[in-house]
């Protein structure tokens, strides 16, 4: 006898490779999955046929899977009920051929997997037929997802690049397969080569690219299979990108605030907002309220023992608690906050009665700031500096520790997170941070009382009268 494994055998030399081979097949059989094309007698058809199923079996288990073929009596067998037409058998062995490859691809993978798994594998696209996709199509599918989720800011900059993108190729349509390292170097030196605004087009050739990357990079997250070989989206072709130029520091300081609250209003000509006058008075109020958003002052709806509690929009779908935030009204503003409550209670501030949209608001703010900036003599300034400008004062000039100001800035940091779930949330370190940064800044705003032409007052006067029957 001689040992063959765990199994005795015959000195037969014939015998050992017969077994051995019979052996192998079991164990292989035992690991893999099996395929046999069946027909089953209580399955005929009202029309007299009966469908060929695709029996598979793995780990113990089976399934049957149906096939687009239908047989007669006669192309089986009368007693065992097997396919006994060649036409039929070729196209079963066909099917069970490309269901062979793709547990191939698996390769030992395939002996962690049920059955089930093996007939999402076998009945999956079929990974050599040629894929597709618009990425136009895709980018914008993606910026109405981030409208729903309430990510405005993210899908307006990915808007923005889909739309450059489209202006670059000259048409709506673009192939996933075009974007390649040269189309992506052509991209870029064609922004650089386009009309900016000022400091934009520096950050566009980064921004822009950047931006679809990041589609690209969901495309290849949501067609590719790594673990089932699937490639649908091979390319990368985003690794070399300019960086993107540092934001040009917009933090005011202590005497350029001081000289915003001092400026006078201009006169209103006309009933509705004066854009001079209504930026002054929000980008202070955004500053006293610890750098506050515009978004933010336009829609938040609690005011109550003297606090403003909102969640912060930009971070709000991030964070588990909402990203939710009080802010103390200090007696410097009281009146500010006052000028522009809500009538109807419904908000805290009155501003969507003037304006539809956050967006027509903020235009409106950045254009009265394009007067203040030359009054201050301060280039480019635009509403963020109140948030910039209450941070830098704080940190440089008050000595507030950074994760104060982190606090107070309702950021997310994926490094405080575990940090913060010890700690009580409290309100009083913002509240004395905001204290000293308005104790050195010194706000006086003088009368809130807005001068007006005489023909406004003539008009509100006329519109004020009593309506004749």
């Amino acid at each position: 006898m001689t040992d063959f494994g765990s199994v005795w055998l015959p000195q037969n030399p014939q015998n050992k490779v017969t077994f051995a081979v019979k052996c192998s097949t079991n164990i292989l059989q035992k690991n893999m999955a099996t395929f046999k094309a069946e027909v089953y007698a209580h399955q005929k058809k009202k029309d007299g046929t009966y469908n060929i199923k695709i029996r598979i079996t793995h780990n113990g288990e089976k399934r049957y899977l149906a096939t687009p073929y239908y047989i007669y009596k006669e192309d089986v067998t009368h007693k065992t009920f097997k396919i006994k037409n060649q036409h039929y058998i070729d196209l079963t062995d066909e099917l069970i051929k490309k269901y062979r490859y793709r547990c191939d691809a698996w390769g030992e993978r395939l002996k962690m997997v049920n059955v089930d798994r093996i007939v999402e594998i076998v009945t999956s696209e079929d990974p050599e037929k040629k894929f597709d996709l618009d990425i136009v199509a895709y980018g914008r599918r993606f910026v109405k997802k981030l409208m729903q989720e309430d990510h405005e800011g993210n899908a307006k900059s990915y808007k923005i690049a889909i739309n450059n993108l489209v202006k670059f190729v000259g048409r709506e349509s673009i192939s996933i397969h075009e974007i390649n390292s040269k189309f992506v170097s052509d991209w870029i030196e064609w922004i650089k080569k386009q009309p900016s605004k000022k400091t934009k087009g520096d950050r566009a050739q980064s921004l822009y690219p950047s931006n679809l990357r990041a589609i690209h990079n969901l495309a290849k997250q949501e067609f590719n299979d790594e673990d089932s070989g699937v490639i649908r989206i091979p390319l990368s072709p985003f690794k070399k990108l300019p960086k993107v130029p540092s934001s040009r520091k917009r933090a005011l300081e202590i005497n350029q605030v001081k000289k915003i609250a001092s400026l006078g209003y201009t006169c209103i000509q006309q009933p509705g907002n004066n854009r001079f006058n209504l930026a002054k008075d929000v980008f202070l109020l955004s500053f006293a309220l610890v750098g506050m958003n515009a978004v933010d002052l336009y829609e938040c709806d609690l005011y109550k023992n003297g606090r403003i509690t909102y969640q912060r929009k930009k971070t709000r779908n991030r964070r588990d608690d909402k990203a939710e935030i009080s802010i103390k009204v200090e007696p410097e503003i009281e009146k500010l906050v006052e000028k522009y409550r809500d009538p109807d209670g419904k908000r805290v501030f009155c501003f969507y009665h003037s304006y539809s949209s956050v967006d027509a608001f903020s235009a409106a703010l950045n254009k009265g700031l394009k007067k203040i900036e030359k009054l201050i003599k301060v280039d480019d300034l635009e509403f963020y500096a109140a948030r910039h400008s209450w941070a830098t004062i704080a940190r440089n000039d008050a000595d507030v520790d950074k994760y104060t100001v982190h606090t107070a800035l309702n950021h997310v940091s994926e490094d405080m997170k575990a940090t913060d779930i010890y700690i009580k949330k409290s309100w009083d370190p913002i509240d004395r941070a905001n204290r000293k940064v308005l104790d050195l800044v010194k706000l006086e705003l003088g009368s809130l009382e807005e001068p007006k032409t005489e023909k406004y007052k003539k008009k509100l006067c006329l519109s004020n009268l009593p309506k004749q029957k």
